[in-house]
C-alpha cells in the first residue's frame, strides 16, 4: 500500500511539474485558443433561485483548464488536449484543487467540435446530461 502511494505521488508530482505538456502537443492547437463558456439550468428552484451549473474551458497555446461551478457540484481540472480536424479532445490530467477525481485519464473528458460557425461540447463531466451536445460561447 505504501509503495502504491509513493508511485502515485511521484506520478502526480511529475504531471504537476510538466503541466501535462509532455503528454500531448500539436501544432494546430493555437486555432482552438480562447475561453469557452456555457451554463446548464435545471427545473429545480432553491431559495427562489434556479439551480444550474456554469462551465468554462480556458484554452491557451500550451494549457487547458476546465471548470464547473454550481450548487453542490464544482471542479477545476487541468487537461491536456489533442486536435483532430474540427474536433478538440480534452483529457483529464489533475484536479487543481488537489481533490481526488473520478475522471478517467484514458478517455476524453470533453470533445469540442465546430459545425458551421458554432462550437459545441459533449462531456462526461456535465452533470445535467453527459450525452447532449451543448452550444458554447467562445471568446478568442
Amino acid at each position: 500500500m505504501q509503495m502504491r502511494f509513493k508511485i502515485i505521488t511521484v506520478l502526480y508530482f511529475f504531471i504537476f511539474l510538466t503541466g501535462c505538456n509532455s503528454i500531448a502537443q500539436s501544432s494546430n492547437l493555437s486555432r482552438w485558443s480562447g475561453i469557452y463558456k456555457f451554463s446548464v439550468m435545471t427545473d429545480e428552484i432553491r431559495g427562489g433561485i434556479e439551480v444550474g451549473t456554469d462551465y468554462k474551458i480556458n484554452i491557451t497555446r500550451d494549457s487547458c483548464l476546465f471548470t464547473a461551478n454550481g450548487i453542490q457540484y464544482a471542479f477545476s481540472d487541468k487537461c491536456y488536449i489533442k486536435a483532430n480536424k474540427d474536433t478538440l479532445m480534452g483529457y483529464f490530467c489533475y484536479d487543481t484543487d488537489g481533490f481526488v477525481s473520478y475522471h478517467e485519464c484514458s478517455v476524453p473528458l470533453f470533445k469540442i467540435f465546430k459545425k458551421a460557425d458554432q462550437y459545441y461540447i459533449i462531456s462526461s463531466a456535465i452533470l445535467e446530461d453527459t450525452s447532449k451536445a451543448y452550444v458554447l460561447k467562445r471568446t478568442p
